[in-house]
């Protein structure tokens, strides 16, 4: 399918969205530090600050997901999560750049694996120095992406103005 210049600023405005989602559930996850750094030391706090990694990591994986379904990468099978890290990975000749570089992905496969265990802990205590261990992660995860969704959208107007001067020559105009 191919795609106009209408259908890249609405890829671009709902990546920004998400990455205003990503300011806000990070500036929860700073309060949620502030408050054991103050003397939480509560189960029930480790499990806030759990809570806003788990959010962290899905806004960014929204974001990936919402690349992947507008270039029509399927994506199947069980290890869907982690194969979508891999492909963001990826550059597309003449379609889209990679939006992350290798190493971001392993740590943002690392904040996947962290969901993915307090997702299904059900009776298990929460473990504080594996959320904190995780934690010393976030704020540079977060800060890398925040740049790669910078040169990621500069990618993405560069190809959606080049569809207008297409457009424009395909019109004659």
């Amino acid at each position: 399918m191919a795609r106009d210049r209408d259908d890249y600023n609405r890829l671009l405005t709902e990546l920004d969205a998400d990455i205003e989602s990503l300011r806000l559930v990070s500036e929860t996850n700073r309060r949620a530090v502030e408050r054991i750094a103050g003397g939480g030391v509560d189960e029930l706090d480790y499990a806030a600050l759990a809570y806003t990694i788990h959010n962290i990591y899905g806004v960014i994986e929204g974001y990936c997901l919402r690349v992947a379904k507008f270039y029509e990468n399927g994506l199947e099978g069980e290890s869907w999560h982690a194969d979508l890290l891999r492909r963001m990975t990826l550059s597309i000749p003449e379609l889209r750049p990679a939006l992350l570089d290798r190493e971001l992905s392993y740590v943002l496969d690392d904040l996947r694996a962290f969901r993915h265990k307090f997702r299904h802990l059900y009776a298990r205590p929460i473990d504080p120095k594996r959320v904190t261990a995780v934690q010393e992660q976030v704020g540079s995860a977060v800060s890398s992406f925040q740049i790669a969704h910078a040169r990621f959208r500069a990618a993405l107007e560069e190809i959606r103005e080049r569809l207008s001067d297409e457009t424009s020559a395909d019109s004659g105009a």
